[in-house]
């Protein structure tokens, strides 16, 4: 069996709590795992605060202490030129100790990676996966980018690091942290067109300088099923992997990909993702699973605690029944109180002759930057 470590406690909750468009999802996603009996499986691990040298290993000096200035501040009442600087505005608003929060949710992941770095076969941090944040602000409604700080830790003793994103969102802060470095691969599928956040992630874009060829973007258009999906992510999962032959990985598993997001705009379910994962597990690879940003509010917080309860269930290789089991939110499951959720009627907008092109252009890239595909 893997050894997985579960990161959860009171005070990841706790912060969580802070954003009004998640509410309690930290506790209604633990809450589930906990009721299929799946932590079982787990080593439970309590997150921990992050120090300001953390959160210096990638963001600006500058960020770090505008943080710090206003983490006592509780009565900002306008928009500041210093706030719109920094990205503390608008899809960012200003949280109550912002500082606390960052520092937790940056630390949450630290803990999953620092397990890693201990010799567990695999991590989870559903509370992580915040991919927008930049190096000197705020962005997509992330605050700080956990991600990039998880794989500087992980490269203190990984030579090579896969960052594979599943958000329906392209994880261009990470892409960004890494676009001139050759060992970290960054691999983000994401929905792109016109007028879509953050409008970045073309397949043409491959990164820079000695990084080049070791960025990929694996864009579709809306309404993507799984039937066109799943192949996509293994043909391009599968050559990045050849091609790189990682040490590490890192997944960001945003639940806005999944059906019904009022921000998204797929048509996946989670048996789709769940494919992609497997194929991920199958590397055996040190793995660190995080959740994202997911600011999907009333009954998209039961679908994206459904779709991480049965990732949880597949990286510990249990099976668990499309019944809800008794819990503190079961109310909420309703009124089916299963785990299903279903596909819209809705045409499928990508062709396999399209996404194939985009595979065609990443294996090219690789062929022409990377040694390994010579």
């Amino acid at each position: 069996m893997r050894k997985v470590v579960y990161i959860s406690d009171e005070n990841i909750h706790e912060e969580m709590r802070k954003l009004g468009v998640i509410g309690n999802r930290s506790e209604v996603v633990d809450e589930l795992v906990r009721s299929y009996g799946l932590l079982d499986y787990c080593k439970i691990v309590s997150s921990k605060k992050c120090s300001s040298d953390d959160l210096l290993s990638f963001h600006s000096s500058d960020y770090v202490d505008c943080l710090q200035r206003y983490n006592d501040e509780d009565d900002i009442e306008e928009v500041t030129d210093d706030l719109l600087e920094y990205g503390l505005a608008y899809d960012c608003p200003m949280i109550e100790k912002i500082y606390n929060f960052t520092t937790s949710v940056a630390g949450s992941t630290l803990a999953a990676v620092d397990a890693i770095l201990e010799g567990t076969s695999i991590a989870i941090n559903w509370n992580g996966g915040w991919h927008h944040a930049q190096r000197n602000k705020a962005a997509g409604f992330c605050y700080v980018n956990d991600i990039v700080i998880g794989i500087h830790r992980l490269r203190t003793k990984f030579q090579k690091v896969l960052y594979l994103d599943l958000d329906v969102h392209h994880g261009d802060g990470v892409e960004d942290a890494f676009s001139f470095s050759k060992y970290v691969m960054t691999v983000s599928f994401h929905q792109r067109e016109a007028g879509y956040f953050p409008g970045t992630g073309a397949v043409t874009d491959i990164g820079f300088g000695p990084g080049k060829g070791y960025t990929i973007n694996a864009p579709y258009l809306r309404d993507v099923t799984g039937e066109i999906f799943v192949p996509y992510f293994n043909q391009i999962a599968t050559v990045a992997y050849s091609a790189f032959k990682p040490d590490v990985c890192i997944v960001q598993c945003g639940g806005d990909v999944i059906v019904g997001d009022h921000l998204g705009g797929t048509n996946l379910l989670p048996e789709d993702l769940l494919k992609c994962v497997q194929k991920v597990l199958g590397w055996n690879l040190p793995t660190v699973f995080l959740g994202g940003v997911s600011l999907s509010g009333g009954y998209n917080i039961i679908n994206t605690a459904k779709y991480w309860t049965q990732l949880t269930a597949l990286i510990v290789d249990v099976k668990i029944s499309r019944d809800i089991p008794e819990n503190d939110f079961f109310l909420k499951f309703g009124p089916d109180f299963t785990l299903d959720m279903y596909r819209t009627n809705i045409k499928e907008r990508n062709t396999r002759e399209d996404l194939s092109k985009n595979v065609f252009i990443v294996i090219g890239n690789l062929k022409n930057y990377i040694v390994n595909m010579a």
